[in-house]
């Protein structure tokens, strides 16, 4: 998966909500098709973009704080990206 296709799907992601994206096991490995060690490039290519863009980015099985909510990064989940609210 090329960078220009990756930045096109986070931003698709994003217009649809800006304070949380999530991806899950299914988008990545049944509807982008990607095996599993292209999964991975793809998780830490979106990690880095989304980082760059203020949002604090979460894996499988973490714990993050959302609207004053505790969560998990549920195991169909692969990330969870929140947006930083800056003061």
């Amino acid at each position: 998966m090329a960078i220009q296709d990756i930045t096109e799907y986070l931003d698709e992601k994003i217009n649809k909500d800006e304070n949380i994206l999530k991806i899950t096991f299914y988008e990545a490995r049944i509807k982008l098709n990607l095996s599993e060690d292209e999964t991975q490039e793809f998780l830490k290519l979106c990690k880095t973009r989304l980082e760059n863009l203020g949002y604090q980015v979460f894996f499988t099985g973490a714990r993050y704080m959302y609207r004053g909510e505790n969560r998990v990064v549920e195991t169909n989940e692969l990330m969870v990206a929140v947006k930083e609210i800056m003061d």
